[in-house]
């Protein structure tokens, strides 16, 4: 089973995109979502890439600003590409599935 739960704050404005010439929409953008360390008493951000498609993505580009709190669910997906030096980077991208929205007034980050 490959399923992701999260919530956490989006790190800046969305800006919905669409691929080609086609009419397919996706967003991406990162999730700082908090983490508490009980050995050290401190609290650790990791920042989640996150893709989410057409519909979602639209909701999400219309409502959705910096600093607002998701809460999201979704799937890991891996993937690489090679840099403009010709090195192989690896990316690890959480696939949105479903979202709910935590708050309406934006934190800023």
């Amino acid at each position: 089973m490959n399923k992701v739960y999260l919530i956490g704050r989006v790190t800046r404005d969305l800006e919905l995109q669409h691929y080609g010439t086609s009419k397919r929409s996706y967003i991406q953008f990162t999730l700082a979502v908090n983490e508490y360390n009980s050995a050290t008493k401190q609290d650790s951000t990791n920042f989640i890439n996150v893709v989410a498609f057409d519909r979602k993505a639209e909701i999400l580009s219309q409502y959705i600003t910096k600093g607002h709190k998701l809460s999201i669910q979704g799937k890991i997906r891996t993937g690489s590409y090679f840099d403009k030096n010709n090195e192989k980077k690896y990316t690890v991208d959480i696939i949105l599935d479903d979202f709910n929205f935590i708050d309406n007034k934006p934190n800023v980050i």
